[in-house]
Parts: structure tokens; sequence; C-alpha cells
């Protein structure tokens, strides 16, 4: 059943929190949603931190053309979320999280018994949209993805349930990792294999920003990643240096101006 609009507010303030005090994301990468009718659903905010997400900045949506109105931009993966609510009339949250374990095991793009795996598509553009599509059509009785280098999807009838099958993924992602990663080298030469270390860092590790926490989780999720593979490759020059453009030039100033 859907919530109401007091409902999704109160619900998805309370899962950024949770899912930041969990590590299960961070800074303001990530997104969650709550649907509100067959027509519309209610989104966290692009680019504010979630101890600054409030019932006066979250963005009401249209699922048919994710149009919104009011100055607040909701999140890039709107559609992301528009597109599961129209597959699946039997979910009413999403949380879409940068957990560290099931990210890292992302990496290969290879279907897990627990997660399956939306091929690899920049975020916020339409292939991305196409690709997660795929895979929630495809596997209908699934509720929780993974998308390839970026992160995870749950979807659930309700925040309960959608909030335990986030650790669940988490657990079992990590159990997979220690099954299968590979025995290199702890001075491994880690380049970008995720999206969140290639929109921070690009190229290289040496940059400054003041969420050390952030700075810690996103490089240690990376290196699982480089690790979690027998063969690690990692990102096209092409997709990093577009990442980190976007993030330094438009991403990063708009978390700031929301300081």
């Amino acid at each position: 059943m859907a919530y109401t609009l007091e409902e999704a507010k109160q619900l998805i303030i309370k899962a950024g929190l949770e899912l930041v005090k969990k590590k299960l994301i961070a800074r303001t990468w990530g997104n969650i949603s709550a649907r509100l009718s067959d027509e519309e659903f209610l989104i966290t905010p692009s680019g504010v931190p979630y101890d600054q997400v409030n019932e006066n900045n979250l963005v009401v949506v249209k699922i048919s053309d994710c149009s919104y109105s009011g100055n607040i931009k909701p999140s890039g993966e709107k559609k992301v979320h528009a597109a599961i609510y129209e597959i699946r009339k039997d979910v009413n949250f999403i949380l879409h999280t940068h957990q560290k374990y099931a990210t890292a095991v992302s990496v290969d793009g290879v279907h897990k018994d627990f997660a399956p795996v939306a091929d690899y598509a920049l975020p916020g553009t339409k292939q991305l949209v196409k690709n997660v599509r795929h895979v929630v059509e495809t596997y209908r009785n699934m509720d929780t993805f993974l998308m390839a280098r970026h992160g995870a999807l749950i979807v659930s009838s309700n925040y309960e349930d959608a909030f335990t099958k986030a650790i669940i993924l988490e657990d079992r992602a990590q159990k997979l990792y220690k099954s299968v990663k590979t025995d290199k080298p702890i001075h491994i030469e880690i380049k970008p294999y995720l999206d969140d270390y290639a929109q921070m860092f690009g190229f290289s590790s040496n940059a400054v920003e003041e969420d050390a926490e952030a700075i810690r989780l996103i490089k240690e999720k990376n290196t699982l990643a480089a690790l979690y593979q027998k063969d690690p490759k990692p990102m096209s020059r092409f997709d990093v240096f577009i990442q980190h453009l976007v993030y330094k030039k438009k991403y990063a100033k708009l978390k700031d101006s929301n300081k």
C-alpha cells in the first residue's frame, strides 16, 4: 500500500540517517524514495547530505515522465526509481545504496544468486535506466539488485523490509567476497574501479576533501573491488574523466551550496 505524503517524508528522512549510521551510504551518494500513488513518488533531493534532508527539500516526482514542481532538484537517478515503480506495482519503497561489499562484488557484472546485476552505464543516463529496467523486468521475483561498478538497489513493499534486505544483501556480498577474492599483494596499484571513486578522485587518489570518513569508505570499497577480481579491469578513461568532471563542476558544488 502506498504511503501518505507525511508518512513518506518521515520514513525517507529516517532511512537516510540510518543508512549513514550503518555505513551503507556516504556523503550525498545514493537515494531513497517512497511511492505516494500509482502516479507519484517522493524522493531525496540531489546533492544534499542525509543529515540535511528534511520535510521541505524532499521532491514529489511523477512516475510517467519524472516531472516535478518547485526549485529543488530531485535525485539524478529519479528515472531509475520511476522505472521500478512502473514495472513493480508491489513496490512502495526503494533504497539505492553504495554499500561497501555489495558494490565491490558488482564490479564483475556477473549475476549473483542473491542479486542480479544491471550492466554498467554512467549514472543518470538513459542507458542505466534501460539496464536497470531489463534486470527488474527479467527477475520480477527478486528484491535486491546490483548496478555494476555503482551500487545496490533494494525494493520492497515497505520501509522496514527494504532496510532489512539491505543488511542481508551486505552480509551475503561480504561472504561472497571472502570466498572468491584473489590473493594480491597489499601494494596493488589502485585504479578507478567504481563510480563514486572515479567521481571523487578521477585518475588519482590525491584529492583533498573535507569528509574524511567518506574518503576512507570509498577508497576501501574501491580496493575491495580490485581485490575481488582475478584480473582487475578498471573503468574506461573516458568514463572516469566524465564522472570526475561532472562531480567537480556540478555535483560537488551543489552539495556545497546546500551547507
